[in-house]
């Protein structure tokens, strides 16, 4: 990137953006296709499936494409598809007409975050890159933080469950005006040799996967982990604690916002610890606070509040330690290294959302005297593959010299 200007245009533009993805998938859709809709929790994890499984498709594709052509093109409009399906899902009636909508979402997100953190790991040096990333992981937590009280406040206020959808429209557009107005130029230049490498195909993709075999199949047990639950949460809460959908909101901003403002401290932690153990105690961390969460008896509302909190702080330090990981594994393919670990993501989080929807709706257990109804049990599922993932680690990464700035 050329000027500071430009840099905070692609942060701020991802910012509304994450938190219109947040509000979509995950305030407005679940709720609102059962309870407007009237479709089970297999049928709507079903539906949300279907944006992990096209950005999945995509990523490694449009990943590469952002190598050859540059961001900017598909940093802009990739938000602007998303105005044109937020407003549509309103028209539309059976499950195939959400699906196909859910469908183009993901192909929008695909275009957006392969370039946005390209972009990133295209302007920053090495011994900074998580902190950088971190930039990014502070919308992310910005976005759940604010996305369900959003979406929950405009239902609730209005006393409409499609209210939520012209909300995610406007912050879609305001996405679009910022990355057009403001982010001129990716800094990538015509004769640059990455760009002519850039192009995509199955055998590109494959050397791609076959660069790093190990990160690959942890990013695939990391998402199918959080794939199982991610689509459930608010369902859940409503379901377990009776809460309303904006008091669900309310309760995740504070925490949300609080590790927001450690996403940078925690992205420059990163870089202290280094890669490989930074992501190590992110990952058993988020076991241990699964574990505590997921345990037979109903955990106390408030523990769940600061388990949430706990959770988040060790996704920001595995997950910015885990973006600079990929970005360095092969620099002149940048783009399509990260398409390709997003497409791996994305298909772990496709397959961890179709099981968990049909565990949450039809898998209670038994385990001797204790009885765990089917709505936990994709938190327990959950646990159990985080906790393998933490193991994966430490055979997968291979830890290198800590680096200073």
């Amino acid at each position: 990137m050329r000027s500071v200007s430009a840099f905070w245009a692609l942060v701020i533009m991802a910012g509304f953006a994450e938190l219109g993805y947040v509000t979509l998938n995950i305030s407005a859709m679940p709720v609102y296709l059962r309870e407007v809709v009237g479709l089970g929790e297999a049928t709507i994890t079903a539906v949300g499936s279907v944006f992990l499984l096209t950005e999945a498709i995509f990523r490694a594709p449009m990943g590469a494409l952002s190598d050859r052509i540059g961001r900017r093109r598909l940093i802009t409009l990739a938000p602007m598809l998303t105005v044109v399906t937020s407003l549509a899902t309103l028209l539309a009636r059976h499950p195939l007409q959400f699906a196909i909508l859910r469908a183009l979402d993901g192909l929008s997100a695909a275009m957006l975050w392969p370039a946005a953190y390209a972009a990133i790991g295209d302007s920053v040096p090495a011994q900074r890159r998580s902190w950088a990333m971190s930039f990014l992981n502070m919308t992310y937590m910005g976005g759940i933080a604010l996305g369900p009280l959003a979406g929950g406040l405009a239902n609730d206020l209005t006393g409409a469950k499609q209210a939520s959808f012209y909300l995610t429209a406007c912050l879609f557009a305001i996405a679009t005006l910022i990355a057009w107005r403001f982010y001129p130029d990716d800094g990538r230049k015509a004769g640059n040799p990455s760009m002519r490498e850039g192009h995509f195909s199955v055998q590109a993709l494959l050397r791609a996967l076959r660069a790093a075999p190990g990160h690959m199949l942890l990013a695939f047990t990391v998402f199918f982990g959080i794939g199982l639950v991610m689509l459930l949460v608010k369902l859940y809460a409503m379901d377990e604690y009776g809460v309303s959908e904006t008091l669900f909101g309310a309760g995740l901003v504070v925490p949300a916002l609080a590790i927001a403002a450690l996403s940078l401290p925690l992205g420059r932690l990163a870089d202290k610890l280094g890669r490989a153990r930074s992501i190590r105690i992110g990952l058993s961390a988020a076991a241990l606070v699964l574990w505590s969460v997921a345990a037979p008896s109903k955990p106390p509302l408030a523990w769940v509040v600061v388990a949430a909190a706990l959770g988040a702080i060790t996704f920001v330090l595995t997950f910015a330690a885990w973006m600079a990981e990929l970005s360095e594994i092969d620099p002149a393919r940048r783009g399509i290294i990260l398409g390709a670990a997003g497409t791996t993501q994305g298909i772990g989080s496709i397959l961890g959302a179709l099981l968990g929807g049909f565990l949450y709706e039809h898998v209670p257990l038994r385990l001797g005297e204790v009885f765990i109804p089917a709505h936990r049990t994709p938190f327990l599922a959950c646990a159990a593959v985080i906790t393998l993932s933490a193991l994966l680690s430490w055979l997968v990464l291979k830890p290198k010299p800590a680096r200073t700035a």
